[in-house]
């Protein structure tokens, strides 16, 4: 037995034993998560927007807002194309002390990738974001006044001087970054969508007898109060008429790519500000940080179970 545990009373060894079969679990699950994020990040060819596949695809470019405008981050009111943000309180006192969330918040607006290629619209929702431009900084207000302190390198003393104190965290992609990004990748509209014309057609006729009164008052042509076969057969051309004319106007609306999260759960949504090479790199490590907590956790239980 390496680790002396004679001190250690009953109830504390068994605790003890408890966390770190809890660590090696976490250990276990994180570390080949991160594995499998850092092989696919590896191991996926960069696409270009004009000639990606339709499915899973890894995409670089720049970043740039929807149509509607750049975003403002709450917090500082920076411009940006997405945000992430959150403010804590700090409650208690000694050992009792702990931050506990007031509010927190990440924009949806659509933005866009340009590689150069072509332009596609990134779907932020369902993301994992890694950003580079992230700050935590303090104060005393439930909002920040002012611009965060700069960041200086060295010790630095955090003295509340007994007041509210408040912790506040942004992360940021900016306009013109550079944006690794690795999802569903979509193209629409320029004669690419086919509609099923008879689940479509099928659609629209329950849609219609919604408001039976009204699909009477259309197609009942002998005002007998009922669809005859002859009148049902009009309802069912007419339904097909408009799912031609829908087909017809897709075909002539432009291409739109789309990146968006994937329907399957074990393909990762990944975007992220750092370059491919370096967000490869944190996973990997990641991923050995994870599986040596699992080894140290591991044999801290075994010694755990020597000593019941």
């Amino acid at each position: 037995m390496l680790l002396d545990t004679s001190a250690l009373e009953l109830h504390e060894v068994v605790i003890s034993l408890g966390i770190s079969c809890g660590v090696v679990l976490a250990g276990f699950w994180l570390g080949f998560r991160f594995l499998k994020r850092y092989r696919l990040i590896a191991d996926t060819p960069t696409a270009r927007v004009q000639s990606a596949h339709q499915g899973y695809v890894e995409l670089q470019g720049q970043a740039l807002p929807s149509p509607n405008g750049v975003l403002h981050s709450p917090l500082t009111g920076r411009e940006c194309v997405w945000y992430h943000y959150k403010v804590e309180r700090e409650k208690g006192s000694g050992k009792n002390r702990r931050w506990v969330c007031e509010r927190e918040g990440t924009s949806d607006e659509w933005f866009q990738l340009d590689d150069r290629s072509g332009v596609c619209q990134i779907d932020p929702e369902g993301a994992e974001v890694k950003a580079s431009v992230r700050k935590r900084w303090h104060g005393h207000t439930p909002s920040p006044t002012g611009e965060p302190p700069a960041h200086r390198p060295g010790f630095r003393f955090n003295v509340s001087f007994g007041a509210r104190r408040y912790r506040y965290q942004e992360e940021l992609i900016l306009e013109y970054e550079s944006v690794y990004a690795l999802g569903r990748f979509q193209s629409l509209g320029g004669g690419l969508d086919q509609l099923d014309h008879s689940k479509e057609t099928g659609e629209i006729i329950r849609q219609w007898k919604g408001n039976y009164p009204q699909l009477l008052a259309r197609f009942d042509s002998n005002r007998n109060g009922q669809l005859d076969p002859d009148e049902w057969q009009q309802v069912q051309s007419q339904a097909r008429d408009e799912i031609l004319q829908r087909q017809k106007e897709l075909q002539t609306m432009p291409t739109v790519h789309v990146l968006m999260r994937p329907d399957e759960s074990d393909q990762p949504y990944l975007l992220s500000t750092y370059d491919e090479e370096k967000l490869a790199r944190r996973y990997r490590w990641f991923a050995y940080g994870s599986f040596a907590a699992l080894l140290i956790a591991s044999w801290v239980a075994g010694e755990m179970l020597q000593a019941l």
